[in-house]
C-alpha cells in the first residue's frame, strides 16, 4: 500500500483508523509485499464515492507472529425475555375534581420545629457530601482526558515517524511536505507538523511560509513539552525518526493544539456545576417531602388514617387473590390524598383486565417472532462446509437479538464458480431482520437475472443495491461485500458496499493480506455505482469474511475485539478445517467478552482454497 494510503480517512480525533491499528501491533512486526496482488477492474464508471476509479495497487499486510490459547467452542445464544407490549393509559378519573382540605393542609399543625430542623439538617449533611463526591469524580475525569489527549498526540508522531522513514530515505521531500499539510488540513486540533533529517535540517513543514532547510539543535529522542504557536497554548511531540541514515535520526514535531481539551474541560466544570445544582434541588425536595410524610406519624392523626387505609389494604388483598370485583369504598375525614388513592385503585382494577388482553397479545407476538426466526434460519446456509473443487466454505450467522440483522450466502455459478455472500442490515429488530430476509432473496435472485457466464461481482452487488434501495425505502440500509472464485484458476472477482475488508492468511507463507474494495452501503440511492477487483489466490490461502460485529465485541473494560485479534485468531487455528477455524474465531470472540450479551448480530464466513499440487 502507498504510505499515502494511511491517510485516506480520518475519524473524530484525527487519527486514521489504519495508522491506529499498525500502532496497536507487535513493536517490530516486518511489513513485506503480499503475492496475493488485488487489481482494478478495467472500466470508465465512477467509484461508489463518486470519485474516478483507482489506479491499481498492490496490497501489503503484516506478518503476525502472535500466539493464542485454545478457546471452547461458542454455544449457540439462548433466546431469552419476554417481548412486552406498551399498555394503553386510558381515560384516567378526573382527581382535581375532588374537594376537601388537602393532606398536608391538616397535618400541618401536628408537626413541629425539631423535625423541620433535623431534616434540613440531614438535607444539609447529604449535599455537602454530594458535592465533594463531584468533585473528586471531576477531577479523576479532568486527569483521564489530559492523559489521553497526551497518548494521542504521542501515537500521532510515532506513527508519522513510521511511514516517514522511507520517504526521507529516499529524499522524497515532496511527498513529505504533502504529508505535512494534509494532516493539517484533515485534523484541525494539529496546527504544524515538522519534519528535520538526520543533519538536523528542515526538510518538510506543514507552514507555508516555513523556510526549508534551517537547522534545529534538537536532539533526536521521543519526548513533549508544552508550548505556544501563534498565542495558542499547544503541546509539542518529538518522535525520531530511523530511516537508515549514517549521521543518525531524524526528528518529526508535531503541535497538537489545546483548544479542544481547555473546552472539554469548560464543557466538564459546567457540566458539574449543573448537577450540585439539581442535587441540592432533589435534596431539598426530599426534604420537604420526609418533612410532609413525617407529620403522619403524629398520634392523634394515626387512628384517623389507619382506619380507611387497613380498608384500602383489605381490598387490595381481595384483588391480589383473584377477586376483579373488589373496589374501594368512597374514604371520609381521611385528607385528599387517600380519597385519591381510592378512586386511583377502582380505575387500576379495571386496567387489570386490558393487562391480561395485552399478555395474550404479548404472547402472540412472542410467537410470530419465534417463527420469523425459523424462517430466517431456514434462508440461510447450515452450520455444515460446502465443497467445490479445492474450494471449502463454512459460515455462521449468531444474533444478538431474537431476529438478526445479519446474512450470508453460498451458491455454484456453474462447474467451476462459486458465489460467496454477506450483509449486515443497520438497525436491530424485527424490521431488520425482515430486510435481512428480503437481502438473500434479493441475492439469490440476482444470480438468475443473466447468464452464469455474464454474471460478476460488480452485476450482482449493483443489482442488490436496487433491491434494498426499494425494500428498504431508504429508511434501511446494508453494508454487503461479494465475492465470484474461480475454483480452477484461483481467481477471486470481489466488491464491498461500505463492509470491513476480508482477510487473508496463507497457511504456507504466514502472511497476512486484505481484500480492499471501496463503495456506499446498499439500499441509500438506486443509481450508487460499484466496482469489482481481482485477485490471485494462492494455494494455502485462507479467507475469512466478518461482519463488524465480531470486530467491534468488547471486554469488561470496552476494549473492542480488532482485526489484529481477529488477524491472530486465524494465524493460531490456520491449521484446522474451515468449520473447525470458523467456530475457534467466534469462540474467541466469546471469550474476549467475558460472557457480556452481544451488543450486535457476528457472522463469520472461512474459504479455504486447498488446489491439489502439481
Amino acid at each position: 500500500m502507498h504510505p499515502l494510503g494511511f491517510f485516506g480517512i480520518y475519524d473524530k480525533v484525527g487519527i486514521p483508523p489504519l495508522i491506529r491499528s499498525a500502532v496497536s501491533a507487535a513493536p517490530g512486526e516486518p511489513l513485506s509485499k503480499s503475492n496475493l496482488s488485488p487489481r482494478t477492474v478495467p472500466t470508465s464508471e465512477p467509484g461508489a464515492d463518486g470519485l474516478p476509479a483507482q489506479p491499481e495497487v498492490t496490497a501489503t499486510h503484516t506478518s503476525v507472529a502472535y500466539t493464542s490459547t485454545s478457546l471452547s467452542p461458542l454455544h449457540p445464544r439462548q433466546l431469552t425475555g419476554t417481548i412486552v407490549a406498551p399498555l394503553e393509559a386510558g381515560e384516567l378519573p378526573d382527581v382535581a375534581a375532588i374537594r376537601g382540605p388537602r393532606l398536608e393542609q391538616i397535618l400541618l399543625a401536628t408537626t413541629g420545629t425539631l423535625l423541620v430542623l433535623v431534616v434540613g439538617l440531614l438535607a444539609f449533611v447529604a449535599t455537602m457530601s454530594s458535592k465533594a463526591q463531584f468533585e473528586d469524580t471531576s477531577e479523576r475525569f479532568k486527569a483521564r482526558i489530559q492523559d489521553q489527549a497526551r497518548e494521542l498526540g504521542q501515537t500521532l508522531s510515532h506513527t508519522l515517524a513510521l511511514t516517514s522513514a522511507t520517504s526521507l530515505r529516499d529524499n522524497n521531500y515532496a511527498f513529505l511536505e504533502e504529508v505535512a499539510r494534509s494532516i493539517i488540513s484533515d485534523n484541525p486540533n494539529i496546527l504544524r507538523v515538522r519534519m528535520f533529517d538526520a543533519e538536523g535540517l528542515l526538510v518538510a513543514d506543514s507552514h507555508p511560509d516555513a523556510k526549508l532547510g534551517e537547522a534545529t539543535e534538537r536532539k533526536p529522542e521521543r519526548r513533549w513539552e508544552s508550548a505556544l504557536y501563534q498565542g495558542k497554548p499547544i503541546i509539542e511531540y518529538q518522535e525520531p525518526i530511523d530511516y537508515g541514515a549514517q549521521s543518525g535520526k531524524g526528528v518529526v514535531l508535531i503541535s497538537y493544539s489545546l483548544d479542544a481539551l481547555q473546552k472539554a474541560l469548560h464543557e466538564l466544570e459546567t457540566t458539574r456545576a449543573e448537577a450540585l445544582r439539581r442535587n441540592t434541588v432533589t435534596m431539598a425536595g426530599l426534604g420537604v417531602g420526609f418533612v410532609l410524610l413525617a407529620g403522619v406519624l403524629v398520634a392523634f392523626q394515626s387512628r384517623r388514617i389507619s382506619r380507611p387505609l387497613g380498608a384500602l389494604t383489605g381490598k387490595v388483598m381481595q384483588l391480589a387473590a383473584g377477586d376483579l370485583g373488589a373496589r374501594a369504598e368512597q374514604a371520609r375525614g381521611a385528607g385528599r390524598e387517600v380519597h385519591t388513592l381510592g378512586v386511583v385503585f377502582n380505575h387500576m382494577a379495571e386496567r387489570i383486565k386490558v393487562l391480561l388482553e395485552d399478555v395474550r397479545a404479548k404472547a402472540q407476538l412472542e410467537r410470530d417472532v419465534s417463527l420469523a426466526r425459523t424462517v430466517q434460519e431456514t434462508l440461510l446456509p447450515g452450520r455444515e462446509g460446502l465443497q467445490v473443487g479445492p474450494l471449502r466454505i463454512a459460515g455462521l450467522v449468531v444474533t444478538a437479538d431474537a431476529c438478526g440483522g445479519d446474512w450470508w450466502m453460498r451458491a455454484a455459478l456453474d462447474e467451476q464458480r462459486v458465489v460467496v455472500g454477506i450483509g449486515d442490515v443497520t438497525g436491530h429488530g424485527l424490521a431488520t431482520a425482515l430486510v435481512a430476509t428480503s437481502a438473500t432473496s434479493g441475492f439469490a435472485a440476482a444470480m438468475t437475472m443473466r447468464p452464469p457466464q455474464e454474471l460478476n461481482a460488480q452485476l450482482l452487488i449493483s443489482s442488490l443495491n436496487v433491491t434494498l434501495a426499494h425494500v428498504g425505502r431508504g429508511e434501511h440500509q446494508m453494508s454487503s461485500a461479494l465475492a465470484v472464485v474461480d475454483v480452477s484458476t484461483g481467481i477471486i472477482d470481489y466488491a464491498s458496499g461500505g463492509h470491513p475488508s476480508p482477510i487473508v492468511f496463507n497457511r504456507q507463507t504466514r502472511q497476512v493480506a486484505s481484500l480492499p474494495a471501496r463503495g456506499a452501503l446498499l439500499g441509500a440511492s438506486v443509481s450508487s455505482q460499484y466496482a469489482s477487483r481481482q485477485a490471485q489466490l494462492r494455494p494455502g490461502d485462507v479467507i475469512v469474511w466478518y461482519t463488524d460485529g465480531l470486530t467491534e465485541s468488547r471486554d469488561a473494560s470496552q476494549k473492542q475485539y480488532g482485526t489484529q485479534r481477529l488477524a491472530a485468531a486465524i494465524q493460531a487455528h490456520s491449521h484446522l478445517s474451515a468449520e473447525a477455524m470458523r467456530d475457534a474465531i467466534l469462540a474467541d470472540a466469546r471469550a474476549f467478552s467475558a460472557g457480556l450479551p452481544a451488543q450486535d448480530d457476528i457472522t463469520v464466513i472461512v474459504a479455504e482454497f486447498s488446489p491439489a499440487s502439481p
